[in-house]
C-alpha cells in the first residue's frame, strides 16, 4: 500500500517536537533525594551551628540488636554500601533501651528514609528503626559561653513523639542468639 510522503512543513515541525520529547524524557538533571517518611518511624530534624566543617548526621534508634559485633557489623556493612554514606558509628547498650546507629551522610545523594529502609531490610527485618533524628550542621561561630548552640529545637525544648510503639516479634535468629548468650 502506497503512503504519500509527509509534507515538508510537517517534517519541519514534527521532527523537532519528537526530538524535544525524547530528550526531555531521557534527560534531566539529577535531583537530591526527597526525605520521604517511613511509616512507624518518628522523624525529627534540627540544625546546629558548628565552627568546623559542617556535616549531616542521622541518629537512628535501632531495636532488635543482640550484640555490637555481629549486629552492629551487619548494620555498618549495609549502610557502607549506600552511595553518600561517609561513616557509621554503633552505640550498643546492654539494657533494654534502644541501640543507636549514628550515620554521617550527604543529603544530596541519599535521604534518611533510605537509610532507615536499608537498616530495616537487614536479616529479613530483624532490626526496627523506631526514630531518627537528622542533624544538619551549618558553618558559623560557636557560642562563646561554651553552652549548647542556639537552634530552634533547643529554644523550644525537647520534642515528644505521640507515636505508639509497634509490637516487634523477634526473629528465629535473634532468639537463638539470645539463648546462646545465656
Amino acid at each position: 500500500m502506497y503512503e504519500p510522503p509527509l509534507p515538508k512543513v510537517m517534517k519541519k515541525t514534527l521532527l523537532p517536537l519528537i526530538a524535544a520529547a525524547v530528550l526531555s524524557a531521557c534527560g534531566g538533571s539529577p535531583q537530591a533525594p526527597v526525605a520521604a517518611e517511613v511509616q512507624g518511624v518518628a522523624r525529627t530534624e534540627r540544625e546546629v551551628v558548628v565552627a568546623g566543617e559542617p556535616v549531616t548526621l542521622a541518629d537512628m534508634s535501632v531495636e532488635g540488636m543482640t550484640c555490637e559485633m555481629m549486629c552492629g557489623g551487619a548494620i555498618k556493612k549495609a549502610l557502607a554500601k549506600i552511595p553518600g554514606v561517609a561513616s557509621t558509628e554503633i552505640r550498643f547498650t546492654e539494657d533494654e533501651s534502644p541501640d543507636h546507629a549514628i550515620v554521617t551522610f550527604d543529603p544530596a545523594q541519599v535521604s534518611d528514609a533510605e537509610l532507615v529502609k536499608a537498616v530495616q531490610a537487614i536479616h529479613e527485618g530483624q532490626y526496627k528503626v523506631s526514630s531518627v533524628v537528622v542533624t544538619h550542621q551549618v558553618k558559623g561561630d560557636a557560642p562563646e559561653d561554651g553552652g549548647e548552640p542556639e537552634d530552634a529545637a533547643a529554644k523550644e525544648g525537647s520534642e515528644v513523639s505521640a507515636a505508639l510503639p509497634e509490637l516487634v516479634m523477634p526473629s528465629l535468629f535473634a532468639l537463638l542468639a539470645r539463648l546462646l548468650r545465656i
